[in-house]
């Protein structure tokens, strides 16, 4: 059974995702048939995941279907972060660590979800940079089940790079980050709206202005690199910020209590995790169908895609 949304959020779910209630059951059997009619692909088909992938797209079916292929796909291509997903003691000890937070709520004034990267809370001979993004894929993917602000009106994410050092830079992995981007761009059930980059040591700089100069012609979202914590008061809500960034939504220790319930709550949904990805030697060329173009009614249905 679906979550009713809001009713702020049920706006912004028709007038930006073109989400009409009456027809998202008929999206999800469509989506369903497709994934049987697929000999490649191992996919996910319950509600709450189609969903997720469906607002991703805008309810283009066209693009809902490419991109749960790549996801999928990615379990093949990206096997450093898609394979033995596990909820695992370590996993759980990477939470505490509270590198990657996302409080709940309240939300934003712009009722984005808040994610919160903190690269310099854990210790790079203790823990690997790719631990980390793993962690979050999971983290990434229960958000996108439970959060219908995340869902719907997509993510606000804060990197805090207080703490990270020249030596953790020069032990930074191009070619691994660049794989996660595009996994986190391409593949993901998650939209980012905005990005703030916060507390930057001037020793790395250079390197951070490299990547932001590089990051900011591939997306269509701004990239603020800020002075201060304080300025992100000009661009987020007091009530959207943890009490350790001077708002009121609560403690970090709260967000990473608020993860590992939902990450125990998990357990057997990653379990299953092995079922699924595809099998190349498997796959067609891929076919554009009718539906896939115009919707099962015959509605106009291809996007101009973002």
């Amino acid at each position: 059974m679906r979550r009713p949304l809001s009713p702020i959020l049920a706006k912004v779910a028709e007038q930006e995702l073109n989400e009409t209630p009456d027809r998202i059951q008929q999206d999800i059997i469509i989506l369903r048939v497709w994934i049987r009619q697929q000999p490649h692909l191992r996919a996910r088909t319950d509600d709450d995941f189609l969903i997720a992938f469906l607002r991703r797209c805008r309810y283009s079916l066209e693009e809902t279907k490419r991109r749960i292929d790549r996801y999928f796909t990615y379990y093949n291509l990206f096997p450093e972060i898609m394979n033995n997903r596990c909820v695992t003691q370590r996993l759980l000890d990477i939470n505490r660590l509270g590198v990657c937070l996302y409080p709940d709520m309240p939300k934003c004034d712009n009722r984005t979800a808040l994610f919160i990267a903190r690269f310099g809370h854990f210790d790079p001979n203790l823990y690997m940079l790719r631990e980390i993004y793993h962690f979050s894929s999971m983290a990434m993917e229960i958000v996108a089940l439970e959060n219908d602000y995340a869902s719907v009106a997509g993510i606000c994410e804060i990197i805090d790079l207080e703490g990270v050092s020249s030596d953790k830079m020069r032990r930074f992995d191009k070619v691994f980050f660049r794989k996660w981007w595009n996994w986190l761009y391409h593949c993901s059930p998650l939209k980012i709206k905005e990005m703030y980059i916060i507390n930057m040591p001037k020793d790395i700089q250079s390197t951070i202005m490299f990547l932001y100069n590089v990051l900011s012609m591939q997306v269509n979202y701004p990239i603020r690199v800020l002075k201060s914590s304080e300025e992100l008061f000009e661009h987020i809500g007091k009530e959207c910020l943890p009490e350790e960034y001077g708002g009121t939504n609560g403690h970090m220790a709260e967000c990473i209590a608020y993860m590992e319930d939902l990450l125990n709550s998990y357990r057997g949904y990653f379990e299953q995790d092995c079922r699924y990805g595809t099998i190349e030697e498997l796959r067609h060329g891929e076919i554009a169908t009718y539906e896939a173009e115009f919707g099962a009614s015959g509605s106009f249905r291809k996007l101009n895609w973002d």
